[in-house]
């Protein structure tokens, strides 16, 4: 097996797809040499759920393939029969069944193309919901150690590339075979001395092949991880905050030039794709070129003994292109099939990601728990990120030597002890990096712990199904998401079934049902991609609003601190007092009116419960808190003066 590290394809600087800056390395997935058998075997398996398909694609394939060789032979008989004989009865009759023959051999063609096509389509369409049905069980943890562009490209681009190993390789590959043999067995039943000349020549049609299908394996395989690397550039440069980005930092002639750069790697290697085994194809017309010589010249020695007629050579010569043509198309075949391991291995790589948050099987209806949570000797590390075969295309990322170190697990949290009873508001302080997030995440298992139990209403989270756990609980993020859609759409993601009352409702309680009310269209207004239209206080309370349409008994809550005008902070405060009530709320809290209202206080420190209580306690006992406190004291004295 080889590795091929650090491709130099003779783009841009020095080869690099980023130019001068180098901000993103290719390395080629190590590809073994020989033929995988394994990855093949387990592409087929995609097929078995078509298999009657399948069976008429070969029955309609072998109908034509008999068809094909018909026509030589009615030839040989038009020639020998008729016109030697001159009986134009003979002539009109084969004729005739020649006519009727190509008819058939016609439609037989187009149903082939039809179920052929049929099958490709029903065979991507089963990886593609494959790949998203598993991508949609994997972690968070696993989205942010992989660029969405690349593993939109393995959803589209990669899947897509499967139709031609349907449609040309594999049926073409048992139609030339086929072919072959009808031909074959035509030959040899016609006459063998001339059978075996024609075959004389078939090895120099397969001895070149496997050098090409490996050039062409590779290059397959570097197409696609070029593929991937602009779709990745796409997506992130095209959304809103990366063009908001590359225009604030007036990056644009950068983008375009690292794009430039990798579109004409890419335009060279589908050059150098298209002329690998060109070489060979010449070679393969050579040789298709002297078996009908050797033919006529054989031939025409025996026609001229009295031994065969002449509508026996013709039709060999007529027979020869239907041996020598599949021959070099499986030949071509051999090397499709070569490349498309490339893709299949690309597939399977994300398919074969195991999540690391396994689904429970127990079920309980939604909304149906008093909200108790218990953390018991909770220990949490952050490990890294297991990649699949094919490192990933990144942008702006180093240069990383092969002696580098591997990354070191570590632990963000460390013996959790904590216990939080239905309808308490618990706010978790502490400096950054302490983790409180890390924390948060865990309550909806977005990651499991690595040490230690969380339960609610004393049932073992990982014994819950995914769904039903989720169910119980609503998140407000620091930063809410919002697709492009319109805002009742968006409301719906919480509850599919709301009525625009029961919006209007939830949204008043929220402190933005008036904006909504501004907005063009109202409920119906396009809010743009991740919410881009609406201010950062509005995605807040939107956010507010999207859990109080839910309803749930758990609410976690990352205080966002975006909005600092005076008036929006109230109404942000106004919306959370109606979201909070009654519920069990952990929130990460930014906010001084938040920690003082909160029922029980945790302090965080280096992954550690430093200490817990409330606000009067903690700033008699702890230096941690009280310095957290009057720092932000001070800081939100300072805003409402600005204000």
């Amino acid at each position: 097996m080889q590795d091929f590290r650090g491709l130099d394809l003779g783009a841009g600087s020095g080869g690099s797809p980023g130019g001068g800056g180098n901000r993103w390395r290719m390395r080629e997935l190590a590809q073994n040499e020989h033929f995988d058998w394994a990855i093949f075997r387990r592409a087929l398996r995609a097929f078995i759920p078509y298999w009657p398909y399948t069976i008429i694609v070969t029955i309609v394939i072998l109908a034509a393939s008999f068809g094909g060789v018909l026509p030589a032979w009615l030839t040989q008989k038009i020639i020998d029969d008729g016109i030697a004989r001159r009986s134009m009865s003979l002539i009109v009759e084969y004729t005739l069944a020649l006519i009727l023959i190509s008819i058939a051999t016609g439609l037989l063609g187009v149903l082939q193309t039809w179920l052929s096509n049929l099958i490709a389509q029903n065979v991507m369409a089963d990886y593609r919901i494959s790949l998203f049905r598993h991508l949609q069980r994997q972690t968070v943890g696993f989205f942010a150690s992989r660029q969405a562009g690349d593993l939109v490209s393995r959803v589209t681009n990669d899947v897509t590339a499967i139709q031609s190993v349907v449609t040309t390789t594999l049926v073409g590959f048992v139609s030339n075979l086929l072919n072959i043999a009808a031909t074959l067995f035509l030959m040899f039943s016609m006459n063998w001395r001339l059978a075996i000349l024609a075959v004389i020549v078939v090895p120099g049609f397969v001895i070149p092949t496997q050098r090409v299908g490996k050039s062409r394996q590779k290059l397959q395989g570097q197409i696609q991880q070029w593929l991937s690397k602009m779709t990745v550039q796409l997506s992130e440069s095209l959304g809103v905050s990366g063009a908001l980005l590359i225009r604030i930092f007036n990056r644009q002639g950068a983008e375009e030039k690292e794009f430039d750069d990798s579109n004409r790697t890419l335009r060279d290697l589908q050059v150098r794709q298209a002329l690998v085994g060109r070489w060979l194809f010449m070679w393969l017309n050579m040789f298709s070129s002297i078996g009908p010589a050797l033919l006529w010249m054989y031939g025409g020695w025996l026609v001229l003994q009295g031994e065969i007629g002449l509508g026996t050579i013709v039709a060999f010569t007529a027979l020869l292109s239907r041996l020598y043509g599949p021959l070099s198309q499986l030949a071509q075949l051999h090397v499709s099939i070569l490349s498309s391991v490339a893709l299949f291995r690309r597939i399977f790589g994300i398919m074969d990601v195991e999540p690391e948050v396994k689904d429970g099987t127990r079920t309980i209806a939604d909304n149906s728990v008093q909200g108790r949570i218990r953390l018991s000797k909770v220990s949490f590390s952050y490990h890294p990120a297991a990649q699949d075969a094919e490192p990933d295309a990144g942008r702006g990322r180093p240069e990383g030597g092969d002696a580098a170190e591997p990354p070191v697990a570590r632990w963000a949290l460390r013996n959790i002890d904590l216990a939080i009873e239905p309808g308490e508001t618990v706010a978790l302080v502490g400096p950054s990096g302490a983790g409180k997030t890390t924390l948060l995440n865990l309550i909806p298992r977005f990651s499991d712990p690595a040490e230690g139990a969380l339960e609610v209403d004393g049932m073992d989270t990982r014994t819950l199904t995914l769904h039903a756990l989720r169910a119980q609980m609503g998140l407000v993020p620091q930063d809410p998401f919002f697709f492009h859609d319109t805002v009742a759409n968006n409301l719906q993601l919480a509850k599919e079934t709301a009525t625009r009352a029961e919006m209007e409702a939830a949204c008043r309680a929220a402190q933005i049902h008036d904006t909504i009310a501004a907005l063009p269209e109202g409920y119906d207004t396009v809010v743009g991609e991740r919410g881009y239209r609406l201010s950062g206080g509005e995605r807040q309370r939107l956010a507010i609003a999207r859990v109080l349409l839910q309803g749930p008994k758990i609410v976690l809550l990352d205080e966002a601190t975006s909005a600092l005008d005076t008036v929006i902070e109230r109404k942000i405060q106004d919306a959370l007092a109606v979201l909070l009530e009654g519920r069990t709320a952990l929130v990460i809290a930014h906010r001084l009116s938040t920690i003082l209202k909160a029922d029980k206080i945790v302090v965080m420190e280096k992954g550690r419960i430093a200490a817990i209580g409330t606000h009067a306690e903690l700033v008699e006992s702890d230096p941690l808190y009280k310095q957290l406190y009057e720092t932000q004291f001070h800081i939100e004295d300072g805003l409402r003066q600005q204000g």
